[in-house]
């Protein structure tokens, strides 16, 4: 039900309840069932056994050091009240997903949350049904030959996803768990119902006319195809993709970085590393100080975190996702005895969401918000289980010194061709 206000909010749809703190309730609903087992997840032993954990704690300790460094108390403070509603989710996520079943009801509990909500949208959008809390966005789109500029009917989406590119981050997600439950023999004939929410997103990606939503769905597609169906065919489909996108048009598939919202985005995230050419450079400007000290957000939640926070919690944020791509890949080269099939069956699916969650941030600043780590939980949550399951149980990861040279050295190359990009586009 918690995660479901994150998608549905209740005090938007029903009036009567906007005073109403709904999600903070049923958070510590979940918190008094849970606060004694969630603790076993952030004890020593388990940080240094799920180093996708670590990392998210090491954020919090990012934040804290990106104001302390400037002796900014009120940013601590209210830097660490607004992660901590964060972590808690985070950690209840680890607790409460601790079984098969419960891995794929969650999955399952994601996937029509987000078709519900798209669903919503796409009736405001085709102007079927107004909803006073949705509002459609008019976008520039370009100047035509007589100088007239044209703009683009985007579909945005509710609450914390009204950014259509947020709404694309969704339905990326979403449309690769139902593409789970559809391929999922065990669901028997009822999985062909999937079918039907599954077009439906396929249009509703398009009207959000997002180009990181298009990319981080193509990207989601080609690794679920690589995981599923082997390397050659992955890169076939891939090249195949390719040689099909001039023939699509439209706002989506035309990349400029000389002029335009991406030109525009690549100033910003050269204007932030300017911000950093200092001794901020260590902990950052200053979690939140992004917009005020460039304009507005880096739209690109890598270069914004190591804006923020400095390389050490840029690296600690990088590191979360590092380290979930690097424990599903590492599946990959072992035998599990006792994991049963149905179980492995969920990592090419949870690999397409990770990886297109990653493209999608590209174009956005999502460091700190629950979503995100929604996704990270999901897949800690999953690795979790799955390292309980090896012959013997063990982790698929342990932080120790290979870990952390390993993370140094992905983030300062990562850093670098950030970097690197804005040099020579902006």
């Amino acid at each position: 039900l918690a995660t479901a206000t994150l998608f549905l909010r209740p005090a938007e749809l029903f009036e009567p309840l906007a005073e109403m703190q709904i999600y903070e309730g049923l958070m510590l609903g979940c918190l008094a069932f849970s606060f004694n087992d969630m603790q076993h997840h952030f004890s020593k032993r388990m940080l240094c056994w799920q180093p996708v954990t670590l990392c998210v704690v090491g954020v919090l300790l990012g934040i804290v050091m990106s104001h302390l460094t400037h002796l900014y108390i009120g940013g601590i403070s209210d830097g660490v009240q607004f992660f901590a509603k964060t972590l808690l989710y985070y950690g209840l996520l680890l607790t409460v997903v601790n079984s098969q079943s419960r891995v794929r009801a969650f999955m399952g509990t994601v996937a029509v949350c987000g078709i519900t909500m798209v669903s919503l949208c796409m009736l405001d959008f085709w102007e079927i049904q107004d909803f006073k809390f949705i509002e459609q966005l008019s976008d520039f789109d370009k100047v035509d030959d007589e100088g007239e500029v044209l703009t683009v009917l985007r579909m945005r989406g509710t609450g914390i996803f009204q950014d259509p590119n947020d709404l694309a981050m969704v339905i990326v997600a979403t449309g690769i768990l139902g593409l789970y439950f559809l391929l999922d023999r065990s669901n028997g004939p009822l999985r062909w119902l999937w079918t039907i929410p599954l077009a439906m997103l396929a249009g509703a990606i398009i009207c959000t006319g997002s180009r990181g939503g298009l990319l981080a769905g193509a990207t989601g597609v080609f690794v679920l195809v690589l995981f599923q169906c082997g390397r050659k065919t992955a890169i076939t489909l891939g090249v195949l993709a390719a040689c099909a996108l001039p023939f699509v048009g439209g706002r989506q598939t035309e990349l400029d970085f000389e002029e335009g919202t991406g030109a525009e985005r690549i100033e910003l995230w050269r204007d932030g590393f300017d911000e950093i050419k200092s001794p901020d450079i260590v902990f950052g400007i200053g979690q939140g100080f992004f917009a005020d000290a460039v304009g507005l957000v880096a739209h690109n939640s890598f270069v914004h975190a190591y804006v923020e926070l400095g390389l050490f919690g840029g690296t600690m944020f990088f590191g979360a996702f590092f380290f979930a791509g690097l424990q599903l890949l590492r599946m990959g080269f072992k035998e599990y005895s006792t994991l049963s099939p149905a179980l492995l069956k969920i990592r090419p699916y949870l690999a397409a969401v990770l990886t297109g969650w990653v493209v999608s941030m590209f174009s956005l600043s999502r460091c700190y918000v629950v979503p995100t780590y929604l996704i990270l939980g999901m897949m800690a949550a999953y690795l979790n289980l799955v390292g309980l399951h090896t012959a013997p149980p063990e982790p698929l990861l342990i932080w120790n010194r290979w870990q952390i040279i390993r993370l140094t050295a992905a983030s300062a190359t990562t850093f670098v061709g950030l970097y690197a990009f804005t040099v020579i586009f902006a």
